[in-house]
């Protein structure tokens, strides 16, 4: 098992030197999975010499269980709640999409994400079981939830509640 994980990194790291190279097609900074990958994994030097981790500019914010009264229920615009996984494909695959939903709508919208694994009390309040579930909340109510990776059908919601 130790020898598959061991191996499997290698083919990543391997993957993502490769397609750094490339300046377009299939691995290249068009794909927003491996730049959002490289990019949050690369550290970034600051004014005072020290290196520090970097995230993405445009990355959705992930809020714990001490944010959610001020960012959701007194939210005065609409919001998108995705509850996701590090583990999940499925998950993975939709942050680049809500990362772009979430450029594209961004004074009319607001969009969020939720670790599955470390906000265990709202996983238990909204009764997740399948991950991605988005949630989707008005005027601190909960208007919609939406289980499965289903991008068309996010994109039908933040259209119904803006």
């Amino acid at each position: 098992m130790e020898q598959i994980s061991v191996l499997y990194r290698l083919v990543l790291t391997v993957t993502c030197l490769v397609c750094l190279g490339f300046s377009g097609g299939m691995c290249s900074e068009f794909d927003p999975l491996i730049k959002t990958y490289v990019s949050s994994s690369l550290p970034s030097k600051s004014n005072d010499g020290l290196v520090y981790s970097r995230k993405l500019k445009d990355e959705v914010h992930s809020i714990t269980e001490s944010e959610w009264e001020s960012l959701v229920i007194q939210s005065e615009l609409p919001l998108m709640v995705m509850f996701t996984a590090r583990w999940c494909g499925p998950c993975r695959d939709m942050i680049p999409i809500l990362n772009k939903m979430d450029s594209e709508y961004k004074n009319e919208f607001k969009f969020y994400t939720v670790n599955f694994d470390t906000e265990i009390r709202l996983t238990e309040r909204f009764d997740i079981s399948y991950l991605p579930t988005t949630l989707v909340f008005k005027g601190g109510e909960q208007m919609a939830k939406v289980t499965g990776a289903d991008p068309k059908k996010l994109r039908e919601l933040v259209k119904k509640y803006i």
